[in-house]
């Protein structure tokens, strides 16, 4: 019943496409998960619609009455919307790629690629997928860069390293250093630290 009622705001939703963020220095998207088998078996329903750029979520409600059923529908806004059919490799088409090129650019600069959702969203699938896209293309980036003056990266001049770090209820682990505990602090010039998270 609850799909009856989304199927007509499903094809109702303005699908004009977001912002993109090409010259913007933060790019927030979303990635709608399917359904799990847990949440089939269960007989829940799907209470999310993705049509770039708009994520719309629909409550199911009861109208005063405590009779009649309707839905409530609330859409937001991306820069990138990626259905539950979107491949790891179209989020990262649109997210992390346009940073490798970014990073390597011969400026010393550094991007961050965060995921943020509730346990079960699919944090852990798409980010895994995204780090080894991010270190071939920028292997790859480094080895056909022809070394034409010191202010161009390549295998050459270039020192890579990476940090991966969890903030899970409060706590915030090393990933990559055996789930080690870290704090967060602030520096003498006022910007945020994370103590004692390792670079490899």
């Amino acid at each position: 019943e609850h799909a009856g009622m989304a199927r007509p705001h499903r094809h109702a939703v303005d699908t004009n496409g977001g912002s993109g963020g090409k010259n913007d220095n933060i790019c927030v998207c979303i990635r709608k998960r399917p359904l799990n088998d847990k949440e089939r078996k269960k007989k829940e329903h799907d209470a999310v619609t993705v049509l770039h750029p708009t994520a719309t979520v629909h409550s199911a409600k009861l109208r005063v009455d405590g009779i009649h059923k309707y839905l409530d529908h609330n859409s937001f806004r991306f820069d990138h919307s990626f259905d539950e059919d979107s491949s790891t490799e179209q989020v990262y088409q649109y997210t992390a790629q346009p940073l490798v090129s970014y990073v390597c650019g011969g400026r010393g600069v550094r991007a961050t690629v965060f995921a943020y959702g509730q346990t079960g969203s699919g944090k852990t699938h798409t980010m895994s997928g995204i780090q080894k896209m991010v270190a071939d293309d920028i292997f790859s980036f480094l080895s056909d860069n022809v070394l034409e003056d010191d202010s161009c990266c390549s295998c050459d001049n270039t020192t890579i390293s990476i940090a991966i770090f969890e903030i899970y209820g409060g706590r915030i682990q090393d990933l990559l250093n055996k789930r080690n505990r870290l704090k967060v602090l602030e520096d003498g010039r006022g910007e945020v630290v994370i103590s004692g998270l390792e670079e490899f």
